[in-house]
C-alpha cells in the first residue's frame, strides 16, 4: 500500500506518569510514510512528543492490548481512533475479500438450538494460535486470515448471511450454482443416507478418490410430484419404482454434479461403478469398497443414486440445479 506523509494511524493509549503518580490519557500517531510516531495528550489536545521517526517501530505492533516502548514511554494501547478504526476495517475487509475469491467455498445452512452460539463454540477463537484444543480453527487453522470457516455473532447476522448466499430475487438464486453441465454425472444422496450423517463420509470418499471431483452441490427438498418425474424412466422397469419416488420425497437429499478428472473418459460410466449395482447386498459381496456397500441399507435404501446412461448425465443435472432450484 501506498502512502503519502500526512496518513496516519491514530490510537487511544494509557501511560503511567510516575512524577505525578497518576494514569495519563494519550493518542498515539503513526506515520507509515516514514515510520514516524506523535504523542499528544488527549486531554490538553498538546504534544507530548513531536513526530519523529521510530524505525523498529511498524503497524502489525499497535494492537488494541499490546504495549509499546517509545523512547522509554511505556504506552498501553486500549483502542483504535474511530477514523482508523474505519480505515483499518476497510483495509482488513479487502483482504478478505481479496482471499475468499481466489477460489471455490463452501456455504451451509447449520440447524439446532442455539446454533449461532453452538457453531462458534465448534471454530474457537479467531487467531488459531489462542483457539481452545480440539476446536476447528486450532486443529486446522494457519492464522487469522486462513481460519477455516466464517462463523457470525448474532442470529441477525446469520439471518443476513443466508439470505445472501441461499436467498431467490425474483426466482433466481442470489448466488448462483456452479453447475458446468458438461461430461458431468448426477449423484443424489438419499434422505436416509443424510439422516444416519453419511454426507461426509461419501463427500470425502468421492473426493479423495483421485477420479472425480465435485463440480456442484446443493440441498434439497424434493417434491413426490418432482421425484415421480425424476425416476419416471423407471416406472414399470424396476418394482421399487413408487417407494423410490416416495423415499427421494420424504427428507432432505444433497444433489451433486460429479465430473471425471480424466476428460476422455465418461462421467457417468466410471461414476457408477465407484457407486456400485443397485442392491447394496450385492455390492458388499462383489464390490465391498463401494458407496453402496458401505452405506447402502436395501435397493431403496441403497445410499445414493447415480446417473444409469451416459447420455442422461447433463440432464439429470440440470433438472436439480435448474429445474427443482427454481421451483
Amino acid at each position: 500500500m501506498v502512502y503519502d506523509y500526512f496518513d496516519k494511524y491514530s490510537f487511544l493509549c494509557e501511560m503511567y506518569d510516575e512524577d505525578a503518580d497518576e494514569i495519563k490519557d494519550l493518542t498515539l500517531n503513526y506515520f507509515p510514510f516514514d515510520n514516524s510516531v506523535q504523542i499528544i495528550d488527549a486531554k490538553k489536545g498538546k504534544n507530548v512528543l513531536k513526530r519523529v521517526q521510530l524505525p523498529p517501530l511498524n503497524l502489525d505492533m499497535l494492537q488494541i492490548g499490546n504495549i509499546v516502548n517509545i523512547f522509554s514511554k511505556l504506552l498501553y494501547i486500549k483502542d483504535c481512533a474511530p477514523a482508523t478504526r474505519k480505515t483499518l476495517f476497510k483495509n482488513v475487509q479487502r483482504i478478505i475479500i481479496d482471499y475468499v475469491t481466489t477460489g471455490e467455498v463452501i456455504g451451509l445452512e447449520l440447524v439446532a438450538p442455539d446454533a449461532v452460539t453452538k457453531w462458534r463454540q465448534c471454530l474457537g477463537a479467531t487467531d488459531p494460535a489462542e483457539a481452545a484444543p480440539g476446536t476447528l480453527r486450532n486443529l486446522y487453522g494457519e492464522n487469522k486470515l486462513k481460519n477455516v470457516a466464517h462463523g457470525c455473532n448474532t442470529p441477525e447476522d446469520a439471518a443476513k448471511m443466508l439470505e445472501l448466499f441461499f436467498g431467490y430475487e425474483k426466482g433466481i438464486p442470489r448466488v448462483p450454482f456452479r453447475a458446468t453441465f458438461k461430461n458431468c454425472t448426477c449423484c443424489v444422496i438419499k434422505p436416509h443416507a443424510v439422516i444416519e450423517g453419511n454426507i461426509g463420509s461419501i463427500l470425502e470418499q468421492i473426493s479423495t478418490s483421485g477420479k472425480f471431483f465435485i463440480s456442484a452441490m446443493a440441498m434439497f427438498s424434493v417434491k413426490l410430484a418432482n421425484a415421480t418425474e425424476f425416476f419416471e424412466v423407471y416406472k414399470g422397469v424396476l418394482p421399487e419404482y413408487e417407494a423410490m419416488c416416495i423415499h427421494l420425497a420424504e427428507g432432505k437429499c444433497v444433489v451433486l454434479e460429479v465430473t471425471s478428472t480424466n476428460l476422455e473418459l465418461n462421467s457417468v460410466c466410471e461414476f457408477r461403478k465407484m457407486c456400485g449395482p443397485r442392491d447394496p447386498d450385492l455390492c458388499r459381496q462383489l464390490y465391498p469398497e463401494s458407496i453402496r456397500a458401505l452405506y447402502g441399507k436395501s435397493i431403496v435404501h441403497n445410499a445414493v443414486h447415480c446417473t444409469d446412461l451416459p447420455e442422461d448425465g447433463e440432464l439429470e443435472v440440470e433438472y436439480f440445479f435448474k429445474l427443482v432450484a427454481n421451483d
